[in-house]
């Protein structure tokens, strides 16, 4: 890691230096070999860059293999750079046509999967779903440890979305092992911070409001029990804590910041006074690494923790801009839930049955458990002031 980051403006000089050259081949390998370094370190820019000019040079040179690698990976990088998340799906499906082609079933695998986790980002979970049980087939018949890990990541999370926690975990389990036995920390430390995730949604089967916002019906959610008493809201707090080690060690910085805004959320929900400070950390993190789908998802604890220091005006613009934000239905329907509970503080009987219209689309639309009841019973569980501050508490 290092030395990438020594080096890394050499080489992206070196490859448009052999571009303009005319060096073909040099150009895009080059770019191909350093491509994983720079998803690593979320340099999306540069990576579309060089692999603009690596895919002109595999043109130039009319290598059909060459063109496929980097439109996979160029494909990654408009995905996880939210520049244009269309073109991405558009790469990766040349892509994987072109492998086919060659009969190149790794190449394959690795393209069908990063088309899953797109297909996954943007809520299209049961699309999704599909896509990585393809890519999971291949990996296994090739054998390919490292994807097949990071495809069970991937159908992991999809099985948290759906509430099917057991699956999940059982998921992670073999995910780890394989990134365990191929000593791939930075691996491991996602799917610790996967499982803390998990832990936590299964703790309050998934509903996106604290008790204090939220004291209505969820599929999953126990009216009586206290979460942060729940022995899995430990296990998160813990794996948050050792994922968070793990990923500042790799230098993986997106990847600590979404631990970052697991443990603010988990602060939200006891009513801790460390949510401000993470989830002001967290919107710092986002920036820096350009990450919008987090930065969307801190906007909406950002709002919350400002609705219950008595200032609902602002909280409501924070969120109507975490709506604005990335498309996706799993996101949008955390974000139109909260929203909703928002406008009900304010007293917007009509914005608060519109957003729990939406809320309820982008739940079905996921797949995702959503209490069964009329929108008029719902919303006037949500016409309620907003609690206050001073009922948070520090934890112990």
């Amino acid at each position: 890691v290092e030395w990438f980051e020594a080096e890394r403006a050499v080489l992206v000089a070196a490859v448009a230096h052999a571009h303009a050259r005319g060096w073909w081949e040099l150009c895009w390998e080059i770019t191909d070999a350093m491509s994983i370094a720079l998803e690593h370190q979320w340099r999306w820019d540069i990576s579309s860059q060089v692999h603009e000019l690596a895919l002109d040079a595999a043109d130039r040179l009319g290598d059909g293999g060459a063109r496929a690698a980097l439109l996979r990976n160029l494909g990654e990088a408009l995905r996880d750079g939210g520049s244009d998340v269309g073109r991405a799906a558009e790469c990766f499906s040349e892509a994987i046509a072109l492998f086919q082609s060659s009969g190149d079933a790794y190449g394959e695998s690795d393209a069908l999967g990063n088309l899953g986790i797109l297909q996954r980002q943007q809520g299209a979970l049961r699309v999704a779903a599909r896509t990585l049980t393809a890519a999971e087939r291949l990996f296994r018949a090739l054998p390919l440890e490292r994807g097949l890990a990071w495809t069970l990541r991937e159908k992991a999370v999809i099985s948290r979305h759906h509430a099917h926690y057991s699956e999940a975990l059982a998921q992670l389990d073999e995910a780890e092992a394989l990134f365990a036995g191929n000593e791939e920390s930075r691996g491991v430390g996602w799917i610790l911070r996967t499982r803390a995730d998990t832990e936590k949604e299964s703790t309050v089967g998934g509903c996106p409001l604290p008790r204090r916002w939220y004291a209505g019906p969820w599929p999953g959610r126990h009216v009586t029990s206290r979460d942060a008493q729940d022995p899995r809201w430990a296990a998160a707090r813990a794996h948050y804590e050792h994922a968070a080690q793990l990923l500042h060690a790799v230098r993986d910085h997106r990847g600590h910041t979404w631990v970052t805004l697991g443990l603010a959320d988990m602060a939200l929900y006891e009513g801790d006074h460390a949510a401000a400070e993470l989830i002001s950390r967290g919107l710092q993190e986002t920036d820096a690494c350009g990450d919008h789908r987090g930065r969307s998802r801190a906007l909406t604890v950002q709002a919350l923790l400002h609705a219950e220091a008595n200032r609902l005006s602002e909280a409501i613009t924070l969120a109507e801009q975490a709506l604005a934000g990335p498309r996706d239905h799993v996101g949008a329907a955390q974000a139109s839930f909260r929203l909703a509970r928002l406008y009900g503080a304010a007293g917007w009987h009509n914005d608060v049955l519109h957003t729990l219209q939406q809320s309820r689309t982008h739940h079905h639309a996921a797949g995702m458990p959503f209490p069964d009841l009329a929108d008029s019973e719902l919303t006037r569980t949500l016409t309620l002031p907003a609690p206050r501050a001073r009922r948070f508490r520090r934890r112990q």
